[in-house]
């Protein structure tokens, strides 16, 4: 696995998922010479172009330099391709700019710089660029940058506030730069691409009922006990007795199994075709399932029962973690299949109401 320092720009096309569902065809011409702008644009600022997502795309600089002047010349260029063209015909994008160590594989780049981009882009008004203080720190050094500084900005289920700055919209006169506002649910609609289950820590479902079918046997033996001695019966006749019973099966093995689904850990891997908004649709979809916003501890995001919810739930949290367009899920079995079950709807439907 490679680690290293690069300038990252994301930028999208704002309203385009609106346009699509108005005219298809038009909006496949645009994001067309939308792709033939940037693609030459990120080519002659020696960017990478790292994936192109729709009406989204990520570039990746060796130098910070390049990564602020191809994002201003790419704003300009489309600019001057919506000139005198109607609102439904321009192509108006916002632009994140990040620089940070990532992690590379296979050409692709994944870590928690990824999600601190996305979250910058989304702050960008239509014409503008966000940018994060390191970037912003390397830049201005060498180049005059007209931005309006942000301090203290929190940063949606990222840790501690964030210095960030924002350049005036080349729309100015339509798009007015304004402090970022903390937004508690997002209508973005994602596609998954996988989820797969993988090897976790803790008990397996089956070791889980196993362990809970001996405890709980346990605790049969002790209340033997304890009524022998109490009644002067046989002990060995009693517990004959009891577990020659079809009755007692038929409450043992349904508990078992109840315990194990509750206490049984499970572990999923689940992949998204984008970056955007991906652990803020988790966080809104874990309050749907009676869990409080996350804490944050080592990387990792924390769901906890709602206090009200701690009998329900039995008290057993959720650790998620979140590395670009890849959430890493374990929790409680039953509820982890549940929430897949959440996720998928939400895909299809941008709703959770069925659940």
């Amino acid at each position: 696995m490679q680690k290293s320092e690069v300038a990252l720009m994301f930028s999208d096309i704002k309203g385009y998922s609106r346009l699509l569902e108005l005219d298809e065809q038009d909006a496949m011409e645009i994001l067309t010479i939308h792709d033939k702008i940037s693609q030459e644009v990120i080519t002659e600022y020696n960017g990478y172009l790292v994936k192109r997502n729709d009406d989204s795309v990520l570039a990746s600089f060796t130098s910070v330099n390049d990564a602020y002047l191809c994002a201003m010349d790419f704003l300009e260029r489309l600019k001057a391709f919506n000139e005198n063209k109607l609102k439904p015909r321009r192509i108006l994008i916002s632009i994140g700019l990040h620089k940070g160590k990532v992690e590379i594989r296979n050409g692709a780049i994944f870590g928690q710089q990824m999600n601190i981009l996305a979250r910058l882009q989304a702050l960008a008004e239509p014409g503008s660029i966000c940018m994060s203080n390191t970037i912003y720190n390397a830049i201005s050094r060498i180049i005059d940058i007209k931005a309006v500084e942000y301090r203290g900005v929190e940063l949606e289920n990222l840790p501690g506030s964030h210095n960030i700055y924002k350049t005036l919209s080349i729309y100015r006169d339509e798009f007015k730069t304004t402090r970022p506002v903390f937004q508690q649910k997002s209508d973005f609609r994602y596609r998954i691409r996988e989820i797969e289950h993988v090897r976790g820590n803790g008990l397996s479902f089956i070791a889980s009922a196993i362990s809970s079918f001996i405890i709980i046997t346990g605790f049969i033996f002790i209340a033997a006990a304890f009524e022998a001695h109490q009644d002067g019966t046989v002990f060995t006749e009693l517990i004959k007795s009891w577990f020659t019973s079809p009755a007692l099966y038929a409450a043992l093995i349904p508990a078992s199994i109840f315990v194990a689904a509750f206490y049984a850990r499970r572990k999923m891997r689940v992949v998204f075709d984008d970056i955007r908004d991906v652990d803020r649709i988790l966080s809104y979809i874990m309050t749907q399932l009676g869990y409080r916003s996350p804490a944050h501890s080592k990387g990792f995001m924390i769901f906890r029962p709602q206090i009200s919810n701690y009998f329900i739930l039995g008290m057993r949290k959720f650790r998620a973690r979140v590395d670009g367009n890849t959430i890493v899920l374990q929790g409680p079995y039953i509820y982890m299949s549940k929430l897949v079950k959440m996720l998928k709807y939400y895909e299809q439907t941008g709703k959770t109401d069925k659940f």
